[in-house]
Protein backbone atom coordinates (compact mmCIF):
# COMPACT_ATOMS: atom_id res chain seq x y z
CA UNK A 1 0.00 0.00 0.00
CA UNK A 2 1.58 3.44 -0.84
CA UNK A 3 0.72 4.76 2.78
CA UNK A 4 2.67 2.08 4.12
CA UNK A 5 5.40 3.90 6.32
CA UNK A 6 9.37 2.36 5.40
CA UNK A 7 12.41 3.41 6.66
CA UNK A 8 15.25 3.39 3.91
CA UNK A 9 18.92 2.50 4.64
CA UNK A 10 21.54 4.17 2.58
CA UNK A 11 25.64 4.42 3.21
CA UNK A 12 27.67 7.23 2.04
CA UNK A 13 30.93 7.73 1.91
CA UNK A 14 31.26 10.69 4.14
CA UNK A 15 29.35 13.25 6.52
CA UNK A 16 29.25 15.55 3.54
CA UNK A 17 27.44 13.27 1.27
CA UNK A 18 25.36 12.09 3.54
CA UNK A 19 24.39 15.61 4.74
CA UNK A 20 23.83 16.32 0.95
CA UNK A 21 21.78 13.47 0.75
CA UNK A 22 19.25 14.28 3.26
CA UNK A 23 18.20 17.68 3.10
CA UNK A 24 18.08 17.17 -0.78
CA UNK A 25 15.47 14.50 -0.31
CA UNK A 26 13.59 16.14 2.91
CA UNK A 27 13.59 19.28 1.45
CA UNK A 28 12.20 17.30 -2.04
CA UNK A 29 9.30 15.59 0.54
CA UNK A 30 10.75 12.63 -0.30
CA UNK A 31 10.85 11.47 3.02
CA UNK A 32 9.96 12.90 6.16
CA UNK A 33 13.48 12.72 8.25
CA UNK A 34 16.60 11.58 7.74
CA UNK A 35 18.80 10.51 10.63
CA UNK A 36 22.64 10.19 9.48
CA UNK A 37 24.74 7.34 11.73
CA UNK A 38 28.36 8.36 11.45
CA UNK A 39 30.84 5.92 11.69
CA UNK A 40 29.43 3.17 10.46
CA UNK A 41 32.00 0.39 8.87
CA UNK A 42 30.95 -1.64 5.80
CA UNK A 43 32.65 -4.81 4.67
CA UNK A 44 32.48 -6.04 1.29
CA UNK A 45 33.26 -7.56 -1.99
CA UNK A 46 33.20 -5.19 -4.98
CA UNK A 47 34.58 -6.07 -8.59
CA UNK A 48 36.53 -8.95 -7.02
CA UNK A 49 38.14 -7.50 -4.19
CA UNK A 50 37.00 -7.30 -0.48
CA UNK A 51 36.59 -4.14 0.66
CA UNK A 52 36.56 -2.58 4.37
CA UNK A 53 35.14 1.03 4.42
CA UNK A 54 34.16 4.01 7.29
CA UNK A 55 30.63 4.87 6.22
CA UNK A 56 27.63 6.98 7.50
CA UNK A 57 24.48 5.27 7.43
CA UNK A 58 21.64 7.86 5.79
CA UNK A 59 18.07 6.38 7.82
CA UNK A 60 15.13 7.74 5.47
CA UNK A 61 11.69 7.56 7.09
CA UNK A 62 8.86 7.50 3.98
CA UNK A 63 6.05 5.73 2.25
CA UNK A 64 5.78 3.49 -0.29
CA UNK A 65 4.09 5.79 -2.14
CA UNK A 66 7.40 7.96 -2.32
CA UNK A 67 10.09 5.06 -2.55
CA UNK A 68 10.48 5.36 -6.20
CA UNK A 69 10.95 8.61 -6.86
CA UNK A 70 13.12 8.76 -3.54
CA UNK A 71 15.38 5.84 -4.79
CA UNK A 72 15.74 7.62 -8.18
CA UNK A 73 16.65 11.08 -6.78
CA UNK A 74 19.09 8.96 -4.20
CA UNK A 75 20.68 7.26 -7.49
CA UNK A 76 21.52 11.00 -9.19
CA UNK A 77 22.58 12.34 -5.62
CA UNK A 78 24.74 9.34 -4.59
CA UNK A 79 28.24 9.29 -5.58
CA UNK A 80 28.34 5.41 -5.79
CA UNK A 81 27.80 3.68 -9.27
CA UNK A 82 25.63 0.76 -7.08
CA UNK A 83 24.57 2.72 -3.66
CA UNK A 84 23.00 0.79 -1.33
CA UNK A 85 19.12 1.45 -1.38
CA UNK A 86 16.88 -0.72 1.08
CA UNK A 87 13.20 -0.22 1.92
CA UNK A 88 12.13 -2.25 5.53
CA UNK A 89 8.51 -2.17 5.77
CA UNK A 90 7.65 -0.62 9.81
CA UNK A 91 5.17 -3.53 11.31
CA UNK A 92 4.45 -0.88 14.07
CA UNK A 93 5.60 2.01 15.37
CA UNK A 94 3.45 4.97 17.58
CA UNK A 95 0.26 6.22 15.82
CA UNK A 96 1.37 9.69 16.01
CA UNK A 97 4.77 9.36 14.19
CA UNK A 98 3.72 6.99 11.53
CA UNK A 99 1.04 9.80 10.25
CA UNK A 100 3.63 12.46 10.96
CA UNK A 101 5.96 10.63 8.48
CA UNK A 102 2.62 10.43 5.75
CA UNK A 103 1.73 13.77 6.28
CA UNK A 104 5.32 14.92 5.69
CA UNK A 105 5.66 13.21 2.58
CA UNK A 106 2.42 13.90 1.29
Amino acid sequence: ESKEVLVVMVTAPNQEEADRLAEQVVQGRLAACATTVAGAESTYWWEGKLVKEREVLVLLKTTAGKFFSLQQAIQRIHPYKVPEIIALPIKDGLPQYLEWVRQETN
